[in-house]
């Protein structure tokens, strides 16, 4: 009985002070988590210690971060550009949940969401009719089941056999100064492709693109113009594609090409760097997202 007795006595003392035991324990795992958190992101891909969908090193994202902790020393504050694409691979998830552009690979803060327009369009249109020309000889000399889409570069390497069929459109390419496969050649974000159906759906269906660094333009080249296909932005917003006009949005935005009319719709598409961009951040971000990567 006495035993029983000091027990009650001993819980009696402490019941006013269970208060400050909580408080304390609470401390205590506030400071564990911070720590840990602290760690994992000094020496992992991975900002939240208990992911388990923690990116693997075999992915593309994995190895560019593992590119630049190979070529970046510890704790070197002299290379801002390189820490600050660090900082943005490993904080990817978050950025992403925060924001409308949720990309695959790369997302860079600080960039706008709204791209209504490209210094490069108006060389597009001054070279329009040679294009169209060009890709309606095309049209008409081949087989109408020809595949889809005709990539003159994709993720960033020049095809070459592709390129043959087109020389006057692989021309004026090359004068685009902000298009992302000419002007930084071998960059996994830069492609350039027509595509050319008469369906309602095309294969990238509500999809997000590789990084926000890219501004996705479509120029219209044979479109019916009465029953238009469209780019849908993020299932809700249409975005019409005409002869002689442009569809500009980022791609790292949800987005689907859709034509309902089932008429037939040749468009050009290309992929520019986003003009928040200086010219030594493209140059860095070639180097770490090389096709040498993929």
């Amino acid at each position: 009985m006495q035993m029983f007795d000091t027990l009650r006595d001993s819980f009696e003392l402490l019941q006013d002070h269970v208060w400050f035991f909580r408080f304390f324990l609470v401390i205590c795992v506030v400071c564990a988590y911070r720590t840990l958190l602290h760690y994992v992101l000094k020496s992992n891909t991975c900002p939240n210690p208990f992911c388990r969908k923690c990116l693997g090193t075999g992915s593309v994202r994995g190895r560019a971060i593992g590119h630049l902790k190979k070529i970046s020393p510890e704790n070197d504050d002299d290379n801002s550009v390189q820490s600050n694409i660090l900082g943005n691979l490993l904080r990817h998830d978050h950025l992403c949940h925060r924001n409308d552009e949720k990309p695959t690979v790369y997302f860079h803060r600080g960039l706008s969401s709204v791209i209504s327009t490209l210094a490069d369009q108006k060389i597009l249109v001054e070279h329009f009719d040679e294009i169209r020309r060009e890709v309606t000889k095309f049209v008409q000399e081949n087989d109408e089941n020809e595949s889809k889409k005709v990539f003159l570069f994709q993720t960033g390497e020049e095809n070459e056999n592709q390129c043959e069929k087109f020389p006057k459109l692989s021309e004026i390419l090359r004068l685009l100064p902000n298009a992302i496969c000419v002007a930084n050649p071998h960059c996994i974000f830069g492609n350039a492709f027509l595509t050319n159906f008469d369906s309602a759906e095309l294969d990238d269906e509500n999809v997000h693109g590789l990084s926000n660094c890219v501004v996705r333009l479509h120029f219209g080249l044979i479109c019916d113009d009465q029953s238009a296909a469209f780019v849908r932005l993020n299932k809700l917003k249409r975005l019409p594609i005409k002869t002689k006009d442009f569809v500009v949005y980022n791609d790292a935005i949800e987005h689907s090409i859709e034509n309902p009319q089932e008429k037939r719709q040749i468009f050009l598409t290309i992929d520019f760097w986003h003009p928040d961009l200086s010219a030594s951040m493209r140059k860095e971000l070639t180097s770490i997202f090389h096709t040498d990567l993929v």
